[in-house]
């Protein structure tokens, strides 16, 4: 019989404690993987490398979200361009173990980005997708609540000249009143205060 794998988020994985999400995933057939490497930090040293060569505002890349509020023609910035963790954690996982892995995100841009990328034996999910779909039964009494995010702003930490934004509303007035110029990095995310408020995780 194959094996079923599936790599979980990490909004997912604080919400849970980790042994009963394997016991609840393994009765449906599903065993959670981690990768060895450390992805973020692999991310990490791609936009040390792009800061490092750059003579403009990188902006962050790692919520495709912000991408729609991109203007190609505009040169005050550049766009990193640069895999989400999420994504090179797949394709670490997918090199690591050469079978085929769900990818459970914690919203439907990162799932629909994710799939975009036809990237071969990696399904991305969002976490409600996920569990509808194998019809899995979770006790409610066992979900914590996250007054914050296991994924806050902060990323760029030891980078200068940072400038740090959440949620639709303050991410829009960034880029018309340019706030970032006298700036080296863009960190935004569009989930106000972090990737714990994404619409793949619970619903509204």
């Amino acid at each position: 019989m194959n094996k079923n794998y599936v790599w979980v988020n990490p909004v997912i994985m604080v919400q849970y404690d980790i042994e009963y999400l394997k016991y609840i995933l393994s009765k449906s057939g599903f065993e959670i993987v981690l990768p060895n490497k450390n992805c973020s930090d692999i991310v990490k040293n791609k936009y040390r490398k792009k800061y490092l060569n750059s003579d403009k505002c990188i902006i962050d890349s790692r919520c495709p979200k912000i991408y729609e509020y991109i203007d190609n023609n505009d040169n005050s910035y550049e766009y990193a361009n640069i895999n989400p963790i999420l994504i090179e954690t797949a394709i670490e996982l997918k090199a690591q173990i050469k079978n085929n892995i769900i990818i459970i995100t914690p919203c439907v841009a990162l799932s629909n980005f994710g799939n975009s990328l036809n990237l071969e034996g990696l399904i991305f999910k969002t976490w409600i997708e996920f569990v509808k779909e194998n019809n899995i039964i979770l006790n409610e009494n066992k979900k914590r609540k996250l007054n914050s995010s296991p994924i806050p702003l902060g990323f760029f930490k030891g980078f200068e000249k940072v400038y740090s934004v959440t949620g639709e509303e303050n991410i829009l007035k960034v880029f018309k009143n340019k706030l970032y110029m006298n700036s080296k990095i863009l960190e935004a995310l569009y989930c106000d205060n972090g990737c714990h408020n994404g619409d793949g995780i619970d619903k509204k």
